[in-house]
């Protein structure tokens, strides 16, 4: 019977899990949309937490989401907070479902075509948006399939254990429901699956409805632990929503529970103006609901205090650190994802352009900028584990490319530095000539990436030409002053190499420009920025 009831609790979450990654990869563009353009305020933000969480069923993924958006500039640190604490709101739609149409309607009467059209739409259809629009389906269907066969297996526990009287006999019923809850929400990293199991159990008998009440809130409380976990290793602006979570859901728990000696008949009463009075478990979803609109309302006066404290606690990257598009957490969506690597391989661009052959920078210092491309690579390995539609994978090889192309540039530029320290002060005019060249090389390097094709292949074209001169007069330095031979030839593979290190650096450029870069202000201290969203993207 055990066995029975893991299954049933596995082919839910299998449901959730196939519905939540099929709604993210078919609706990553519109999500996108909805968050740039609908959060200009508090009321926006709020709302559009609260939509987008009741479509896509996952508060997870709008708070990463709306991370990464963060850190790309499009939402403020403010706007950002008013959508995850609507996703706390939206989240709750899930209590709704299961108990509207999980427990009331025939199951196999929606779930098994469900799970038909979408298997067939997954296989068969041509576009990969449509391909997870079939996976969503299916997994909609195996959600549902999963419930009532956990309501089915409860069914069977429910004349031989009865939880509530053994909780009781403690004295802390309230506290292990809490409990039960938290752990429940922790072990599947899902408040919504922790829900519905618990809408389940109350359906079948098997939990009374005051710890069912408790174990919701542990539910709440327990989800903090997903953005936490999200948190480790992530940005700066990661951090500091987390814990707004946190706080957020912690908060309005205590309330919950403080209050839960009136709260419940305050749902009792609202409950019955809708004839639904006897209904656990619509008793169970006004509740649910009820408290999460008391937490906004709660934080509606806090989160000007809240902000301020956590854009203190979390500050800029200092020396040492460096401003990163990059978060792990974002990986998992596509589009979020092909944003942050474009972003963050701009900007690696601008750094490589900054390194100066006249004025050396150090080995540590190349060093970090390597690490950090190679940092691009682990990410797009993580993304890469996402399905991908064809125009994604395609700006997923060129940014490949360009990430190949920075870390050749920079290896190029760590090798010439070290053999033109070595001749640097010699009195040749041949290595005059070279110094001379390098300081060409500088300008169209700091200037490539801020300049049109045209002109970028005019300073190209002019280098090389100043390359060609350069080589016959290194040459002859060794007839007209008698030049030691090893010399010219160091002279000779540092300039070959500084013009390799060009043309990297070139390449990488015009890839990059064929991305449609994203252009981006500077940000506020606020995390705000300018930004233009190319269409492709």
């Amino acid at each position: 019977m055990i066995f029975n009831l893991v299954g049933s609790l596995g082919l839910f979450l299998l449901g959730m899990w196939l519905m939540t990654e099929g709604l993210k990869l078919a609706g990553g563009r519109a999500l996108e949309q909805l968050l740039a353009k609908w959060t200009s305020n508090r009321q926006r933000g709020l709302f559009s937490g609260v939509l987008i969480t009741g479509l896509v069923q996952s508060s997870s993924a709008v708070t990463v989401a709306t991370i990464g958006f963060v850190n790309a500039g499009v939402l403020t640190f403010q706007q950002a907070l008013w959508v995850v604490f609507g996703s706390n709101v939206g989240t709750t739609l899930t209590a709704w479902i299961v108990t509207l149409f999980g427990f009331t309607v025939k199951i196999d009467a929606f779930a098994f075509p469900l799970v038909g059209i979408g298997a067939a739409l997954r296989i068969f259809f041509p576009y990969e948006r449509g391909k997870a629009l079939g996976m969503a389906l299916a997994g909609f269907g195996l959600l549902f399939m999963g419930i009532d066969a956990l309501k089915e297996n409860f069914s069977g526990y429910a004349n031989q254990i009865d939880i509530t009287s053994f909780l009781a006999e403690g004295g802390h019923e309230v506290l292990w429901g809490l409990f039960i809850g938290f752990i429940l929400t922790l072990l599947t990293q899902s408040s919504s699956a922790a829900i519905a199991i618990i809408l389940t159990a109350v359906a079948s008998g098997v939990a009374g409805v005051q710890v069912a009440a408790a174990a919701v809130i542990g539910a709440n409380i327990g989800t903090t632990s997903t953005a936490l976990i999200a948190s480790l290793g992530a940005t700066v602006n990661a951090k500091r929503l987390a814990w707004a979570h946190v706080v957020f859901n912690v908060l309005t728990a205590a309330v919950a529970l403080i209050m839960l000696p009136v709260f419940w008949p305050l749902v009792t009463w609202i409950a019955g103006l809708t004839g639904k009075d006897g209904n656990l478990t619509i008793l169970l979803a006004i509740f649910h609901t009820c408290f999460n609109i008391i937490g906004v309302l709660l934080m509606w006066p806090i989160e000007p205090y809240l902000s301020r404290f956590l854009l203190a606690r979390y500050k800029k990257p200092v020396k040492g650190h460096f401003k990163s598009y990059l978060d792990a957490n974002i990986a998992a969506v596509p589009d979020l994802a092909i944003r942050a690597m474009v972003l963050e391989l701009n900007l690696l661009l601008e750094e490589v352009g900054q390194l100066s052959f006249v004025r050396e920078k150090k080995q540590e210092e190349i060093q970090q900028i390597k690490s950090r491309i190679e940092q691009v690579n682990v990410f797009i390995s993580l993304l890469l584990k996402s399905s991908l539609a064809k125009e994604q994978g395609e700006i997923v090889t060129n940014g490949l490319a360009v990430a190949y192309r920075l870390y050749s540039a920079c290896k190029l530029y760590a090798e010439a530095v070290l053999l033109y320290q070595s001749i640097r002060l010699g009195r040749l005019t041949a290595v005059e000539y070279l110094r001379q060249w390098l300081v060409a090389v500088d300008q169209v390097s700091y200037t490539l990436h801020h300049c049109d094709n045209v002109l970028e292949e005019e300073q190209l074209t002019s280098l090389i030409e100043k390359y060609d001169v350069l080589k016959k007069q290194i040459i002859a330095a060794v007839v007209d002053e008698k030049a030691e031979i090893h010399i010219i030839d160091l002279a000779l593979q540092v300039a070959s190499l500084s013009r390799r290190f060009i043309e990297q650096l070139s390449q990488a450029n015009t890839i990059c420009k064929s991305l449609a870069v994203i252009v981006v202000a500077e940000p506020t201290e606020d995390g705000s920025s300018v930004l233009n969203l190319p269409a492709e993207l």
